[in-house]
């Protein structure tokens, strides 16, 4: 017989996301590109709004 049965604990099976980044310098300058590109979107949509 459960003690607490108004509470069902149920296991989490869910995994971490993890992000496998490779830092040479061509990389890296492509992160920088796309971070640029990002923070331009991120202007447009806040003159937008």
């Amino acid at each position: 017989m459960q003690n607490k049965s108004s509470t069902f604990i149920i296991p989490s099976f869910a995994k971490r996301e993890v992000y496998n980044f490779d830092t040479t310098k061509e990389t890296l300058e492509i992160y920088e590109e796309l971070n640029a590109i990002a923070e331009e979107i991120e202007k447009c949509r806040s003159r937008n709004f």
